[in-house]
């Protein structure tokens, strides 16, 4: 069918051949604003026309006047760390329906601004490192423009103790940081620390409304009851001023925007059924501070069993125009949603699957629930992700993530577009996926080097391939932890070292207990050197990683009196955050027959009951307990000399179940009766377990119930490229390429007194430090040798940018 376009100085209308006159595009404008969000989404495909129609300011604009005119009811949102904790989930649930829907998933990064209706995302760029901040988005009335304010208090030495950086979303001054017009006045400095200790402990962020952005004070902090209540912060003149506080204490109350109204909410459970009031004040006017009471909410008769337990409850919004239909929606930290009826003075329970997600929540006192109404508002996108969305960047991109760690940090010298993709936090977690997609055991071995930090790192398969490649043998014990986030734990006794084994990347930690007790010459007695392959000296350390504040942190149990015969023990506990680089004396754990864990969200020790099998062990038995982790699973091993075998338990749903048993008899270089075996890991592929001695590594074939592949770490293999694929199912094409060692530069020891597990290695960009002069190493103690240590790593460019230098002028 053919057509005409007719065209007149008002309107356009297509004629068709036939004469039928198709609707102009003023018509089919007014039918369009009346679809909602997602089909409008859907219509964008139409063609080029209907596109850029839908995507025009012009359309965006009437659809939000329709919707204000006839305003549809708002949805649910819920924000969850993901199962791994790699990332950040994002649901919304209708009120109506209940049906939940995964919007999307975001990386972990410090600032986000998405439409969850659109889906559309943006990420804020980085901005300065400070103890202590919180931010909120609020919408600029004159310049029509989202702005995100952040508000935070610096660090001791720093001139200017708190800081407010606005970063405009869209705007002309482009995508960064910068400070307030008006800056911190100095006489709201107090009220500032008391409202920021408030918003990041209290996980109570800025409400917007009138046109400010609303922080709570804490009137704790000062000794006279203070005025104030409130500190406001105007987005359009970027001014900061205060609100008179009520008749009564808000300490504990927060704040909400209820029909444009700035409202507080006051708890008055404190043990119900005595208390069982929620009340929610209204602010009436800014300048006296007038409040009034808008309603008083009795949680005593109405589902009071959801409303003891909880240690927080919020109201995070209302929907409904008249009163008649008004709502007001409660959250609990339950995971519970409940809308309430002012007319009829009733709860009603707003089911979701998302109390599901909800069992994944990392802060027990958090609240993740949120309203919001759809929109069309676009979300702008920051310059440089407009640059890594080309088609030239994406095949950069793809091109850069087949390349080894060290190849892609050197690219970023090519150029600044090089630069700016390798230095992003996208590409770094696409790296990090993209390398360790296939669970493929890596390995490198650690052994003794020159120059700082004393360590040099070989791929287990370099070793295996080149007999050329030798190492040096560490002549003191360390221990190694398993990769965490792409970071691995190197631990001597003195010192502690956190690793990228891929990059070169390592941050130090001086052991501060042993540090002022050598400095103050305090003696350790009591204390036996231990010769388990998880401690070294007298302390313990694990590696683990904070979700809340994005950083890895190191907890250390520090013994200075342990007496295994009388169960005597004093310790003392430390907890190290590597970003902040702040160190945290913890509470001792309690000591009974148990496996201690630690809660990095709360701070606390806690106490997991032993498998029956070890609870029923005592103190002479010759049996080994210890713990490990296998396939991502905490997991008790029982080493029995008697009849040579692990007995290995997996903590899965709360309960210990047999997870394998592994028999020793038929390996003699495997004997639980000279020899301390580990678990080290289970290859993914077959079904294989990775054992270590310290001299040893071999893989134990539960069929056959025998050990395969075994592998002596003090001496230089040899094997085929044909053979090696057969040995841990990692083929040789996807290790790193390390740098070839000479062998009159390096002189391998045959014979050792004894060994230790030590499990961490490091980047090939170290590796040269493998060499080692022959006399140099004939001058070593041959008791105190130790064989080289496997470690298990991923392959990432994780890293802590250091501390910024301040420049002196001469």
């Amino acid at each position: 069918m053919t057509a005409e376009v007719c065209l007149s100085n008002k309107r356009r209308k297509v004629i068709a051949s036939s004469g039928v006159v198709l609707l102009p595009d003023e018509i089919i404008t007014e039918v369009l604003l009346r679809l909602p969000i997602k089909s409008i989404l859907r219509f964008r495909a139409v063609c080029r026309s209907w596109a850029a129609l839908l995507s025009s300011e012009e359309f965006c604009s009437l659809h939000m006047a329709m919707a204000e005119v006839k305003p549809s009811l708002p949805k649910l949102l819920f924000v969850s760390p993901t199962e791994n904790f790699d990332s950040t989930a994002v649901y919304s649930c209708s009120l109506l329906d209940h049906k939940d829907d995964l919007l999307f998933t975001l990386d972990y990064a410090p600032y986000y601004v998405c439409n969850a209706a659109t889906r559309a995302i943006t990420r804020l760029p980085p901005c300065y490192d400070v103890p202590y901040a919180t931010a909120g988005l609020g919408f600029d009335a004159l310049t029509r423009k989202y702005k995100v304010v952040r508000f935070s208090q610096g660090r001791g030495h720093e001139k200017q103790s708190f800081h407010c950086e606005i970063c405009t979303l869209g705007g002309e001054e482009g995508d960064y940081w910068r400070p307030a017009a008006g800056g911190v006045p100095f006489r709201f400095c107090n009220f500032a620390r008391s409202a920021i200790w408030y918003a990041v402990f209290r996980k109570a962020p800025p409400v917007f409304a009138d046109g400010c952005l609303h922080w709570l004070i804490e009137p704790e902090f000062f000794v006279k009851m203070p005025r104030a209540a409130i500190i406001s912060f105007s987005l359009t003149n970027e001014t900061f001023s205060w609100v008179r506080s009520p008749s009564f204490a808000v300490s504990g109350a927060h704040l909400i925007e209820l029909d444009g109204h700035l409202c507080m909410v006051r708890d008055l459970r404190k043990g119900l059924p005595a208390g069982s009031m929620l009340e929610i004040w209204k602010l009436e006017d800014y300048s006296s501070g007038g409040w009034s009471v808008n309603h008083r909410i009795d949680l005593l008769g109405h589902m009071s069993r959801d409303f003891v337990e909880p240690q927080v409850v919020k109201v995070i919004g209302s929907f409904g125009n008249s009163k008649s239909s008004k709502r007001v929606i409660i959250a609990t930290t339950k995971h519970k949603v409940f809308a309430y009826d002012p007319l009829s003075e009733t709860l009603e329970n707003i089911p979701s699957t998302m109390e599901i997600h909800a069992s994944r929540q990392i802060e027990p006192s958090d609240i993740r629930f949120s309203l919001f109404r759809e929109s069309l508002v676009r979300v702008h996108k920051t310059e440089e992700e407009i640059a890594l969305s080309s088609p030239l960047a994406q095949a950069t991109k793809e091109i850069l993530l087949r390349l080894p760690a060290e190849s892609a940090l050197k690219c970023k010298l090519v150029c600044k577009q090089w630069l700016t993709l390798t230095k992003s936090e996208s590409f770094a977690h696409a790296f990090f996926l993209h390398k360790n997609m296939d669970k493929r055991l890596k390995i490198m071995l650690v052994g003794k080097g020159t120059g700082q930090p004393g360590f040099c790192f070989i791929h287990f398969n370099n070793w295996i391939q080149e007999a050329s490649n030798k190492g040096v043998l560490l002549d003191t014990k360390v221990v190694c932890s398993k990769p965490c986030h792409g970071l691995n734990l190197v631990s001597i006794e003195k010192k502690d070292y956190l690793y990228n084994p891929c990059t070169g990347f390592h941050r130090v930690c001086v052991n501060q207990q042993l540090h002022m007790r050598q400095m103050w010459k305090v003696p350790i007695d009591g204390v036996p050197r231990e010769d388990r392959p998880f401690s070294v000296g007298n302390r313990n350390v694990g590696l683990g990683f904070d979700p809340l504040f994005q950083e890895h942190i190191m907890v250390e149990i520090f013994y200075t009196l342990k007496d295994y015969k009388f169960c005597q023990y004093h310790l003392t506990c430390s907890l190290w955050s590597f970003n902040s680089r702040h160190l945290q004396q913890l509470p001792p754990p309690p000591l009974p027959r148990a496996i201690v864990s630690f809660n990095i969200a709360t701070k606390i020790f806690d106490v997991i009951p032993c498998p029956s099998c070890i609870a029923i062990c005592n103190r002479n038995s010759p049996c080994l307990a210890y713990v490990v982790e296998l396939e991502g699973a905490l997991c008790a091993v029982l080493a029995n000399p008697a009849v040579n075998g692990l007995d290995v338990w997996k903590w899965e749903l709360g309960q210990w179940d047999r997870a394998y048993t592994i028999y020793l008899n038929s390996c003699s270089d495997y004997s639980l009766g000279t020899n301390i075996v580990v678990p080290f890991a289970v290859d993914p592929t077959d079904g294989r377990v990775l054992l270590s001695t310290g001299r040893k590594l071999g893989l134990y074939n539960p069929l056959k119930q025998a050990i395969e592949n075994s592998f002596t770490l003090d001496q230089m293999p040899h094997f085929t490229r044909k053979e090696l694929k057969s040995c841990l199912g990692v083929h040789p094409e996807c290790s790193t390429k390390c740098t070839r060692v000479g062998s009159k530069d390096s002189q391998w020891k045959r014979y050792l007194d004894r060994c230790e597990s030590f499990g961490q290695p490091s980047s090939a960009s170290v590796q040269k430090n493998l060499s080692h002069s022959k006399g140099q190493s004939e001058e070593l103690n041959m008791s105190k040798l130790m064989a080289l240590v496997p470690m298990l790593y991923e392959e990432s460019l994780a890293y802590y940018p250091g501390p910024l230098k301040a420049r002196i002028l001469k």
